[in-house]
């Protein structure tokens, strides 16, 4: 495991299912995930995650930097935000356990 990937806190909230219904507004929701993601926060396939699951995103440096789809609370933004290198906008977040929004 590389350094970069040590800093991942394997919190698993980018492997939930996220909508974004404007350009600062997420919702999040809690009970629609990876079917690889264990209940520690780990993955099933990790080594072969973006051969085996198409959606997966690598993290790269460049996302933690810019993309609004991190919640604040993921490791790699908040290590971006300590090296003063986080240019995404802050983003409203919903968490929802619901599939449909009221």
């Amino acid at each position: 495991m590389k350094w970069w990937e040590k800093i991942c806190a394997q919190c698993g909230s980018c492997c939930h299912e996220k909508v974004r219904l404007s350009k600062n507004r997420y919702v999040y929701y809690e009970n629609i995930k990876c079917p690889h993601l264990r209940d520690d926060g780990s993955c099933d396939v990790y080594h072969e995650r973006f051969c085996v699951s198409p959606g997966c995103k690598k993290m790269t440096l460049l996302r933690a930097m810019t993309a609004t789809w991190l919640p604040p609370d993921c490791a790699y933004v908040e290590w971006a935000k300590r090296h003063h290198i986080r240019f995404a906008p802050e983003c409203e977040w919903i968490v929802s356990l619901d599939e449909e929004l009221d």
